[in-house]
């Protein structure tokens, strides 16, 4: 790793961007790949940028504001028990708007007193910049619950604050912002072994760099179209840089009529790996029945039905031939066996990427806390289907060389530490903060044992030097696919205008690119 990329988190370096430098010349078109083959010795000729210093002057500082006082499409009640002259009561769409003088440039913690009779989710926004939500629980009680944002940076002078309701309704009667600390280091000290019994040298190595590279450095990563480095290749043009690592998606290997797109998306995967790069799957599984959707409302199959009253513990480690002989005496369900047959078929997609020793950063259905999905929704049967898949794939298949990501906010629908290596988090906010608040309380949560964090797919680019300023240094961001359009020529589409941003963080000296990454092999072996 490029050493001034070490750059000490734990000493709560505060730093912002120095002065931009230029994009390349979007007209060579000679900058494009027209293979899959990363180049990566251009890069040595990009000068990187360094930041410079965020003014923060820490002091002991408490503003109040009565949320009758701001600018509000809701209505203001004075029923009831309330500070100052009353509360406001705003329904989904409706905003508060309030200006706090801040005294001093430092961290705070936003603090709103609110209640809500059926719950609601409000969304916090400094100047324009989305930095957190409020999640207000049910409840029926009068009082008011305090509900907090934390570690956010503002600088000094006025400070526009919106609270809109996206979800349900919700009084809101005063405000707080009071001063606090960016992300506690020790959010940083993790664990560095893999969950896997059977851990592959390579997939050792892996792992060690990633809880090595938490707080000192974010890894570069793109969600890809499936099948294309179309992404990957337009970032190379525009940056001179690689990401360090491809994610993809292997829905399509359950998929008949997708064989050949399956199998191309698997092909290119396979070159990055064996080229040094890092690679990722997520698996938004098409169910295991004739519809094949992930989505809950377009598959009547249900994850109860397919895993009721079934010995998940012995299923998990049986052999085809024991499977199907216990499926043909009615000891195990059709859609339990249709599921068993899916994962194999996986299974066999990944000892491809294991016998050619490429390790991968495993995502298997994502977002369990949503009843968007056919697995989510319950906890329980989330967390027995999520032990399933990992022990059939380690256990069964002896599959070594996966390091496992959990992606979700909820920890009722977390794993356990023994089926966890990375915690991943989805951020579709559409702003370029760092998110400390929600970093900060993943890494407070009591029932998870310390986990390296990374967003794993967002919709917009997060500012390194923010991640920095904010101790929220996030193990790798991940754009999601399709967010650069793409023509023919590998070019990206004048719809994405944020092409200073995306120069800046790919040759940021926080940032790791594919040029930086080691041999994972040598590196299981080093101090």
């Amino acid at each position: 790793m490029n050493l001034l990329k070490k750059t000490a988190a734990f000493l709560l370096g505060i730093f912002m961007l120095c002065g931009c430098q230029s994009i390349p010349d979007r007209s060579d078109s000679t900058a494009v790949s027209e293979s899959s083959e990363p180049k990566t010795e251009e890069a040595e000729n990009i000068e990187e940028i360094s930041p410079t210093l965020y003014d923060i002057y820490k002091s002991d500082e408490l503003i109040k504001l009565n949320a009758e006082g701001g600018v509000f499409n809701g209505s203001v009640r004075t029923d009831g028990e309330y500070d100052g002259h009353g509360y406001i009561v705003l329904d989904k769409g409706m905003t508060l708007t309030h200006i706090a003088e801040i005294p001093q440039p430092q961290h705070y913690r936003v603090i709103i007193a609110a209640k809500s009779e059926k719950g609601a989710v409000i969304r916090l926004t400094a100047k324009t910049r989305t930095e957190g939500m409020f999640y207000i629980e049910p409840s029926d009680d009068m009082g008011y619950g305090l509900y907090a944002v934390d570690c956010i940076y503002m600088s000094e002078g006025a400070m526009l604050l919106n609270f809109t309701v996206e979800s349900g309704s919700a009084a809101i009667d005063y405000i707080m912002l009071e001063d606090t600390d960016s992300v506690n280091p020790e959010a940083y000290l993790v664990h560095s072994s893999s969950v896997s019994s059977n851990a592959s040298v390579s997939a050792i190595g892996v792992m060690k760099y990633l809880t090595d590279t938490f707080g000192s450095g974010i890894i570069t990563a793109q969600n890809v179209t499936p099948a294309t480095n179309a992404e990957i290749e337009a970032i190379y043009k525009e940056t001179g840089r690689y990401p360090a690592i491809r994610c993809g998606e292997l829905a399509l290997s359950l998929l008949d009529k997708e064989s050949e797109r399956a199998e191309e998306e698997i092909q290119l995967a396979l070159e990055w790996g064996e080229k040094g790069g890092l690679v990722s799957y997520t698996w938004h599984w098409y169910s295991p029945d004739t519809s094949r959707a992930a989505l809950t409302s377009e598959t009547n199959f249900r994850l109860t039905s397919a895993i009721g009253g079934q010995d998940m513990e012995q299923l998990a480690i049986s052999g085809a031939e024991e499977v199907q002989l216990l499926h043909d005496n009615g000891f195990v369900s059709d859609k339990m066996f249709a599921l068993i047959n899916d994962l194999d078929k996986i299974a066999e997609v990944l000892k491809r990427f294991d016998k050619a020793d490429v390790p991968v950063i495993w995502q298997p259905i994502p977002d369990g806390e949503s009843e968007l999905y056919w697995w989510g929704g319950n906890s329980e049967e989330y967390k027995k289907l999520w032990e399933f898949i990992f022990k059939r794939l380690n256990k069964f298949h002896g599959l070594g060389n996966l390091i496992w990501v959990w992606n979700g906010s909820d920890s009722e629908f977390y794993p356990g530490n023994s089926y966890c290596d990375i915690i991943g988090q989805g951020i579709f906010e559409k702003s370029d903060s760092a998110f400390a608040g929600r970093f900060s309380a993943l890494s407070e949560l009591p029932d998870m044992q310390k986990k390296p964090m990374a967003i794993t797919s967002c919709d917009s680019l997060p500012k390194p030097e923010y991640m920095l300023r904010d101790n929220a240094m996030w193990l790798w961001f991940a754009i999601g696919s399709g967010s650069y359009i793409v023509d023919s020529e590998g070019n990206l589409s004048e719809v994405y205008t944020d092409w200073q941003s995306l120069y800046n963080a790919y040759n940021s000296k926080i940032c790791l690119t594919l040029d930086e990454l080691p041999d994972f092999n040598q590196y299981a072996l080093s101090d």
